[in-house]
């Protein structure tokens, strides 16, 4: 006997259909937060550089016996007379018996300044510090009066936000409750703390 012919399996165009309409469901739902979780980790990372920056100025302070400053760079080279720190950065050790704890880079030898480390620009996260002047740590791990800060004895503190989705990497970023941004302070004796900022905490120390 001849044989029947078989049914060819497959899907049906609407099955096809349904099938494409739940995948754009899925894929609207799960990529808004697969940026956030980009976002939050870029954030969390900037946060941690910049945090580990300032504790590592504090200890070699402490271990070369000497002033060790954090500045604002463009560079990598010279320091900026900026609050913006996600530019990158530089920590220096400078002599204290022939320089001041305000003092920025000089890569002239006579000043006898030392860069120990130079960090490259964040990546679409703003870090802001409360003003232009460095930050010095004393030989015992103290955070120095620099006169050319605003208030010269009030602690330090930064401040970094991620930019939100389609903005250019530079300028301002923004806090939310979704996405909140971090506050790095450092106390007068050189204590350093991180905390998140709060839903209406603005992305400026």
């Amino acid at each position: 006997m001849p044989s029947r012919p078989r049914s060819m399996g497959g899907f049906s165009l609407l099955e096809l259909m349904v099938a494409i309409v739940v995948a754009a469901i899925l894929a609207a739902i799960a990529v808004p937060s697969f940026r956030t979780s980009i976002q939050r980790h870029r954030l969390l990372a900037a946060a941690d550089e910049l945090q580990a920056a300032v504790q590592y100025a504090r200890t070699e302070a402490v271990l070369r016996a000497t002033y060790v400053s954090l500045c604002p760079s463009a560079d990598g080279t010279s320091c900026a007379s900026s609050t913006t720190w996600d530019t990158g950065w530089l920590v220096y050790s400078h002599p204290v018996a022939t320089s001041k704890a305000s003092d920025a880079y000089s890569a002239t030898p006579a000043s006898g300044m030392q860069i120990l480390r130079a960090a490259a620009a964040l990546t679409l996260v703003s870090a802001r510090g409360v003003d232009t002047g460095v930050v010095t740590f004393g030989q015992q791990g103290q955070l120095e009066a620099v006169a050319s800060r605003t208030n010269a004895g009030q602690p330090v503190a930064f401040v970094l936000c991620a930019m939100p989705a389609g903005r250019p990497g530079s300028g301002l970023g923004e806090n939310s409750t979704r996405l909140p941004g971090t506050r790095i302070g450092v106390s007068p004796y050189g204590g350093i703390a991180s905390t998140k900022l709060t839903g209406t905490d603005s992305c400026m120390p």
